[in-house]
């Protein structure tokens, strides 16, 4: 049966609720319990909200309770909401995390004079406006808007509180329509058998509760501004049909204004506003009627805050234990902003937790991140605990005593940003906006350029995407200079573990990569063209293809290789004694190199005709196998470490002890006057074709590296490994410029894509990240 009504406190000031919580003060009143508290995990204060008595004695009233409160959750951050972070079951009874709002109600306000200044009124309703907007956004009707759930700040900035959560129908009875009211009960105070609140609800909402939309949460804010406004309500009874009048004192209110009044409480639906976003403009009209100036709240760009959004959810799910969204709404958050600290700072923590990384990869990965970001005290505050904890694991693996139970950090929330910072924000990004697209098109590219460098390097580099539109459109008139920055540009999910020997097929705008079984798998980057015959290939070990990407290659553990022609999809087979372990089409396409296991090399005529074998005489396998722009010598890189040079009829013209453990790839560079050869020493060497000097050689990362490849303008080296870091490398000074992180378990490919400043990287888990190289653009 129903549970019997009793509302009196769970818990008293110095309370310690799951030893997260600690109890400052407790409130009550009709609705509800609430009970203020210090999150001893993130050092803020929250709201911890209780529903009222009679939803716990309703039999399904719980259930309720958290799925609309589970809808609040999800709604997600905005400056104009109270965020809701999560629901916790407590004693079974579901207890509401609420951003804890220290100014007060407008119902506090209206009654303390504080809304009798009509600047102060424009600029809260707006403000609302805003925080609706926001809200039918994501399909939520508010259906209890009074001043009681219009909380504020101590320096007047509005959130809005109680999405639906606290009213709840008794007489009813579950399972049936909530009841209507009949116009003798729909005084301000009934609630019973009623969602809402009487003196604030629609007409419509009176007659039936269930056949509302966004225009009765219009009414019940027009309700507000007469109280705000004329300091009363426009009805004696909202459920008799009626017109509202001004008093004599209220007719010296301004015609705007007035106009403003009356439409937003107009009877029928059909008269009043139809969305917020029309009341905000009138709103905003109206002060600038007053004042002679816009709203300082009018235009707002809340896109900004998507990713703190998706961290803030993050953690919320973090601390219900629901870790798998967790970790999705982090890489969400990153993919908006891959320089925010608060998530780069979760996504490592939850790493680290989950004991999938090594704490030694964990911070190169930080290390990496702090050469992207303004200092942060977080992120040093993370890497100085897992330096502590690889030497406690030191530690203990000399020690007979037994191993102390580890201490994690807790995880952080990005911080309201107020409307105000907000604003600030977005007018001085969306003012770099216009004036970089006034000079595009004005053909003023290198002003154009600069001021979108500038304010690109503003905001870090983070992905915008009128920034990215300018910057493609630049760059082809463009002499590409150094790099001044890299970004993220998006992830392509996962379909197979691994992303090995991955190429970009520019004819049909695919990414082939190989799985770990050696499946063949296609992702569509751009253009969605069918290969024709690319059916199933299974046991892949070596993918190449030609200069002009009309053939691909596949050569298979079973010696056989298949040369398809793209995109029509004619295929040609080839066959080797062994397993083949590297490709290579000659700069001609007359010629394709076959690398074997058993250290054989053999060059097919695709024209047809007789094939030739040579042997890397004791080196063991052939790992990597290379042409350059012109000729017909070649170079391969062996198990030994060893490299090769081949001349155009096969013969070895000489060798070279490159490195000390297996090479892993060969690179040449664009111009045909050098390549780079990198192996499982952590090692790259770059090589003077002509001579088969080493140039240089570069310590380049801490652990195996898997991949690597020169850019197109013959000045960078791009580098991956199994710590999960890309490296950019100046080859002219031998430096690194630039470290990301590839947000997974480790780099196994990269290669370049379809435009000279775009690069793929694939990772360990399969994924493939896209990333954007910005160049310093000169213009002669």
């Amino acid at each position: 049966g129903p549970r019997p009504a009793v509302d009196k406190p769970a818990w008293q000031p110095g309370d310690i609720i799951l030893e997260r919580y600690r109890v400052d003060e407790v409130h009550g009143g009709a609705m509800g319990r609430v009970y203020i508290a210090w999150h001893l995990g993130w050092n803020i204060p929250v709201a911890i909200k209780a529903p009222r008595p009679e939803v716990l004695a309703v039999p399904e009233g719980v259930k309720r309770v958290l799925t609309e409160a589970d809808s609040w959750v999800r709604m997600g951050m905005h400056p104009n909401i109270a965020t809701c972070f999560y629901v916790l079951n407590i004693d079974d009874t579901p207890y509401l995390f609420i951003e804890y709002i220290n100014g007060g109600d407008l119902q506090e306000w209206i009654k303390s004079g504080r809304c009798r200044d009509q600047r102060t009124n424009l600029s809260l309703a707006v403000q609302f406006c805003h925080g609706m907007e926001f809200t039918h956004s994501k399909g939520i009707i508010h259906r209890d808007i009074k001043p009681q759930n219009i909380l504020l700040t101590k320096n007047a900035l509005l959130k809005i509180t109680d999405f639906g959560i606290i009213q709840i129908r008794t007489a009813s009875g579950p399972g049936k329509p909530e009841a209507a009211l009949s116009s003798g009960q729909a005084g301000p105070e009934v609630t019973a058998g009623f969602r809402g609140t009487p003196g604030y609800a629609s007409p419509e909402q009176l007659r039936d509760a269930h056949r509302i939309d966004k225009r009765s949460d219009i009414f019940s804010f027009g309700i507000c501004l007469w109280l705000m406004f004329c300091g009363r309500k426009p009805y004696a009874n909202n459920a008799v049909p009626a017109t509202a009048v001004f008093s004599a004192g209220e007719s010296k209110l301004h015609p705007s204004l007035k106009k403003i009044l009356l439409k937003a409480v107009a009877f029928e639906p059909a008269a009043r506003y139809q969305n917020f976003s029309s009341l905000r403009k009138d709103l905003n009209q109206a002060h600038i009627d007053l004042f002679k100036v816009d709203c300082p709240y009018m235009q707002i760009n809340f896109s900004d805050i998507q990713a703190e959004n998706l961290n803030n959810r993050a953690v919320s799910c973090l601390e219900l234990g629901r870790r798998r969204e967790a970790a999705k709404l982090l890489n969400r958050a990153l993919d908006n902003n891959d320089t925010l600290p608060e998530a780069i700072y979760n996504f490592t923590l939850l790493k680290w937790k989950e004991q999938g990384t090594k704490p030694d990869y964990l911070l190169r990965q930080l290390e990496a991140a702090r050469q992207r970001l303004p200092p942060s005290a977080i992120i040093d505050a993370l890497q100085q605990a897992i330096k502590c904890d690889i030497l406690g694991r030191a530690w203990q693996s000399s020690d007979a005593e037994p191993a102390a139970k580890k201490f994690f950090p807790e995880y952080a929330l990005c911080p309201p940003r107020n409307s105000v910072e907000i604003f600030r924000d977005g007018q001085t990004l969306m003012a770099s906006r216009k004036n970089i697209q006034y000079l595009f098109k004005e053909n003023r590219q290198e002003e154009c350029f600069q001021a979108l460098l500038k304010a690109w390097a503003g905001i870090g580099f983070r992905r915008d995407k009128i920034f990215i539109d300018i910057y493609e459109k630049l760059y082809p008139q463009a002499q590409p200079g150094k790099i001044k920055g890299v970004i993220r540009i998006a992830t392509i999910p996962a379909q197979e573990v691994t992303a090995r020997g991955m190429l970009y097929l520019p004819g049909p705008g695919k990414v082939l990569s190989l799985s770990k079984s050696g499946r063949v798998t296609l992702r569509s980057y751009g253009r969605r063209t069918k290969i024709a015959a690319l059916g199933k290939f299974h046991a892949i070990r070596s993918t190449a293809l030609n200069r002009d990407g009309t053939m691909l290659g596949l050569g298979g553990r079973n010696g056989v290789i298949d040369v398809i022609a793209l995109p029509d999809g004619d295929k040609r087979q080839y066959k080797i004694q062994g397993q083949v372990t590297a490709l290579a089409f000659s700069p001609d396409n007359q010629r394709l190199s076959v690398g074997s296991d058993t250290g054989h090399i053999q060059t097919f005529k695709l024209s047809g005709g007789s094939t030739r074998q040579t042997e890397a005489a004791q080196t063991g396998p052939i790992r990597s196998l290379i042409y350059f722009n012109k000729g017909l010598d070649f170079v391969t890189g062996s198990e030994n470490g060893s490299l090769h040079f081949w001349d155009q009829d096969g013969g070895c013209t000489r060798m070279a002890a490159a490195h000390a453990m297996p090479v892993t790839t060969l690179a040449a560079a664009a111009n045909g006057l050098s390549f780079i050869s990198a192996a499982a020493d952590r090692t790259i060497k770059v090589w003077d074709r002509q001579s088969g000097q080493c140039r240089e050689t570069i310590q380049a990362h801490d652990d195996r590296i898997n991949a690597a490849f020169i850019t197109g303008d013959n000045k960078y080296i791009i580098s991956g490994c199994d710590d999960d870091l890309i490296k950019i490398w100046e080859i002219k000074e031998s430096c690194c410029k630039y470290i990301m992180d590839g947000r997974g378990d480790g780099i196994r490919s990269l290669c370049p894509g379809p435009r000279p400043y775009i690069f793929l990287a694939g990772r360990n888990d399969g994924a493939i990240v896209i990333w954007m190289m910005i160049y310093e653009l000169c213009y002669v």
